[in-house]
Parts: C-alpha cells; structure tokens; sequence
C-alpha cells in the first residue's frame, strides 16, 4: 500500500558524550572539566604533550574514576551501570595507552589476544588469523611471540594498534600511538581508522605532534588543541 505519509527519520545519535566530565588536578596542572560530542564516522584528534591529560581524559570517557559529569557511550550512562554491564560495554572499545600497558610476563601476542578472546563468538584460530593479518598491514612479520621486555619500542608501537583495533571494535581511543614518530605506522593506522569509520565507529586520537593536527591530508572531523585547562577546537 502506498501511503503519503512518510517516515520520520529517527535524529543521529552521538556514540560518546561527556558533558561537565571533570579531570582531578595535579601538581601542574589544575583541575578542569571537558565537553566533547563523537558522532558515528568521526575521526577527532586532540593536540597535547601532556599524556597525563590524555591518560585521564580516555579514562573519563570510559567512565573510569570519573566523578560528576555526564559521560554516556552508546546512549548508557557510565555512572547508571553496575561494574559488569560497564565492563561488558568497554570490551566494545579499542584503546592504545601511552607507555603501552603490557603485561610484562606474557607474550605479546597473549597481550594482544586475551583481551578480545573475552567477548568473541571467533573460534581462537579464526581470531589468530585475524590477529596475524592486521599485524602484517601494521608491518610486522606476524604475532610477536616474544615478550614485551624483548621487543623493540617501534615493533611494540605497532602491536599496540593491532591489539586496538582488532575485534572490530565501534570505539578507538588512540594515546599518542605514535611517540616516537615512527612515520612509517601513519599509513596502515589511517587505514585502520577508515575502516572503523566505514563501520560507523569512531576514533579519537591523542597526538603530541602538531604536524598531525594541522595536516590535511589527515581527514579528521574535528581538531582540538589542549591548552591547559581548555580544550579548544582548531579549523580543519
């Protein structure tokens, strides 16, 4: 039957919101709070050398020790849900921590594998096979097998973004994943970030090199700089 009356198209979402999310002092830098919108498909970099900053501005949007402020990822509250729905809800998030967080008596292929093995229907070989693909576009030869102590700070860079964006997760959260300015990971990282984007996930990416900010081939959403206490949008 043929009606009239069309339907209404439901209004976008965001997919993270924080509104009033505050950050705690430290010893140089005072407290302040931070409002920031991620749409589905958006790539947004922030500019900081502070990677303390970064650290408890992921952590925040993650609902980790935030008190106060309004954060909600995928329409749910942090602050509303017990600690395992909140847990179940951050295993859909990819997330490169500056200084990588790598348990440091497994292999680094364990530390890319357990965190995704936890919330996969993937049978673990179809999920290693995965894993070794993604590693190889991140220019690695496969699964580092050795421990992270006996790796190269280029190749851990690398296994960072892997364990990250493996799983297909819908939200990534990059902390400075190129520190050492290895300019060879920008390409296949781009290329990562696209495919989430393609997805309708989203990125937000912590970079300490203004060039990254300020470079357009990069085709980010929106662009921050944090200075300070404030966290103020740049033209793209």
């Amino acid at each position: 039957m043929i009606s009239g009356i069309e339907d209404t198209p439901e209004p976008a979402k965001p997919l993270l919101a924080a509104r009033g999310m505050p950050i705690a002092a430290r010893s140089v830098v005072p407290a302040f709070e931070v409002d920031m919108l991620v749409w589905p498909g958006d790539l947004q970099i922030v500019h900081t050398r502070d990677k303390d900053s970064s650290r408890d501005i992921a952590d925040g949007l993650l609902g980790l020790g935030t008190a106060g402020g309004d954060v909600s990822y995928l329409g749910r509250a942090w602050r509303e849900l017990q600690p395992a729905a909140a847990l179940n809800l951050r295993r859909d998030v990819g997330r490169v921590q500056s200084g990588g967080n790598w348990m440091e008596t497994r292999s680094v292929m364990e530390n890319l594998m357990v965190p995704v093995l936890h919330h996969t229907i993937l049978p673990e070989r179809q999920l290693r096979q995965a894993a070794s693909e993604l590693a190889r576009r991140f220019g690695l030869p496969g699964l580092p097998t050795s421990l992270p102590g006996e790796c190269t700070t280029a190749d851990l860079e690398r296994a960072a973004c892997v364990r990250a964006f493996l799983g297909h997760p819908t939200l990534v959260i990059l902390e400075h994943p190129m520190e050492f300015e290895d300019a060879s990971l920008l390409a296949p990282m781009m290329n990562a970030i696209q495919q989430v984007r393609w997805r309708q996930g989203a990125v937000i990416w912590f970079t300490e090199h203004l060039a990254h900010l300020r470079d357009a081939s990069i085709p980010a959403d929106r662009r921050f700089l944090l200075a300070g206490t404030r966290l103020l949008e740049v033209e793209s």
